[in-house]
């Protein structure tokens, strides 16, 4: 079992070959995987195509997601970063986004 960070997958979905991720892919589908809810939120902040963060964000979901904050927090607070950054806003901490959209904009 292990806790894979946001990095090794952040190079993993963007096709990077290196140590990690080759180590990654070997590992998929023997070892019992880990994401935190953090990593989540970090992965999927990253993607700008609305089709490719739901893939991502199905692939990451069939591996066991440890809380650090809530796998709903992280998840929203992906989308919620990804709104602003299409409005402009850059938002510099990745929980700030869900927390910055929640004050301003309630759900």
């Amino acid at each position: 079992m292990f806790l894979v960070d946001s990095t090794i997958w952040i190079e993993y979905f963007n096709g990077v070959c290196s140590p990690h991720t080759d180590y990654l892919d070997a590992r998929l589908s023997k070892d019992f995987i880990l994401v935190g809810d953090l990593m989540l939120a970090e992965v999927l902040q990253g993607f700008r195509n609305d089709a490719d963060f739901a893939k991502a964000r199905d692939a990451l979901m069939r591996f066991r997601i440890v809380q650090m904050v809530t796998p709903k927090l992280a998840v929203q607070s992906a989308q919620n970063f990804r709104l602003l950054r299409s409005k402009g806003v850059t938002v510099r901490k990745t929980i700030a986004g869900a927390q910055l959209l929640r004050t301003h904009h309630p759900v």
